[in-house]
């Protein structure tokens, strides 16, 4: 079973290259496996991606006007906030690979003054909330995984 999460804002990345310095800007250590020039906006599919070492990749794709507001739309019980003209969807199978999206979304949330969505747990953040976020699952990934090699 797959999970999913969404970033929505107002602007999107031109490139990969710029969201990985945003992720760099933020202190994290993933590294998107990609060419730097490539477009945000060509993306649908998997992104490989790593951190310390493991493979921490995802699925991503950019989404319009209408797709953002569909996102909203599907969760009544959640105040989203905006309104929102773009958004980005993650979809991951794996406790590296979910903090693989907790940084990225964090970082596209951060260096584009969007909130990141959390589908599962139905969890929102704004940009601080979600680099707090990442940070936590960071740790947590790295217990999990020194725990499944002891």
């Amino acid at each position: 079973m797959s999970l999913s999460a969404t970033v929505l804002g107002n602007r999107r990345l031109t490139t990969v290259g710029e969201w990985q310095a945003a992720i760099r800007a933020i202190g994290f250590d993933l590294v998107l496996d990609s060419e730097a020039d490539r477009r945000v906006d060509d993306l649908g599919g998997h992104l490989p991606a790593h951190r310390e070492g493991q493979e921490a990749g995802f699925e991503c794709c950019p989404v319009g006007t209408d797709d953002a507001a569909e996102t909203v739309e599907m969760d009544l019980d959640t105040d989203f906030g905006g309104p929102w003209t773009c958004a980005l969807d993650f979809r991951f199978v794996g406790f590296a690979n979910a903090c693989g999206v907790n940084i990225a979304g964090a970082a596209y949330a951060h260096v584009t003054g969007g909130i990141f969505y959390e589908s599962e747990g139905g969890d929102l953040y704004d940009a601080q909330a979600a680099i707090a976020f990442a940070r936590t699952t960071e740790i947590e990934t790295r217990r999990y995984i020194a725990q499944s090699e002891a």
